[in-house]
């Protein structure tokens, strides 16, 4: 078990480290000898779950980025049924999406039956800090790694869109109530409101997006229908195990 734990912190420790670090810097973070890093590095390597280039360049493998695909994968075939029960409550168009890096990957959206609407694609990256999902994904990260993930000068999309000051006291609200917003801050006209899924593969978010005028009538409609599904997914996702 001890062992297993000590892959398991390695495994942790490069989460988000797009540039990889040392064997001194994975031992230290994890108060483990560089030798015990040293030894459990290359076997993990030799199955691809890491890989190693040069001296400070130790990353998550293909084999690990394989399973998380089939991971989403499986997520987003157990919630399409309720993604379209939401997006049917909710006239709608609802999206589920987790982190990639510093983006937000869309994993699967439902498009609102409404004539004029929002149609963001599977497949398709937006920003963290400009979107109601990014902002509940980032809000499982302290201020500091979100500082150092997207960088201290945000990109500004629209006159709405938060600079990091505001971005962080806004996280500090999301991680109050469960529930993120974006208010004309990724493209002007477009709002959307976003709840987080905690399932065993992971952190998700769930968003309805919408014409910002409709999302902003509708709020308390859209967060209560939010709410009842993430509930539903969950209980749903624990009999599944």
């Amino acid at each position: 078990m001890q062992v297993v734990a000590r892959v398991a912190a390695i495994l942790k420790s490069l989460e988000g480290s797009e540039q990889g670090m040392s064997l001194g810097e994975i031992a230290a973070r994890n108060d483990l000898p560089r030798s015990t890093v040293k030894r459990l590095v290359d076997a993990l390597a030799q199955e691809d779950l890491l890989e190693i280039h040069g001296h400070g360049g130790i990353r998550l493998g293909s084999a690990l980025m394989r399973l998380a695909r089939h991971s989403q994968l499986d997520i987003t075939t157990h919630a399409k049924s309720f993604l379209e029960a939401l997006s049917g409550t909710t006239e709608e168009t609802v999206v589920l999406c987790s982190l990639s890096g510093n983006e937000l990957l869309i994993l699967h959206s439902v498009l609102s039956p409404l004539p004029l609407r929002v149609s963001p694609m599977a497949g398709n990256f937006l920003s963290l800090h400009a979107t109601a999902s990014g902002k509940v994904l980032l809000s499982h990260l302290e201020d500091e790694q979100v500082e150092r993930l997207l960088g201290t000068d945000l990109t500004a999309y629209t006159n709405n869109t938060l600079a990091m000051p505001a971005l962080l006291t806004q996280l500090a609200e999301v991680r109050r109530t469960g529930i993120g917003h974006d208010e004309d801050e990724h493209m002007q006209g477009v709002g959307a409101i976003g709840i987080g899924l905690e399932t065993s593969q992971g952190h998700y978010s769930v968003s309805v997006v919408g014409p910002s005028w409709r999302i902003s009538e509708r709020r308390a409609e859209i967060q209560a229908a939010l709410q009842a599904t993430r509930d539903e997914m969950l209980k749903a996702f624990r009999s599944l195990k």
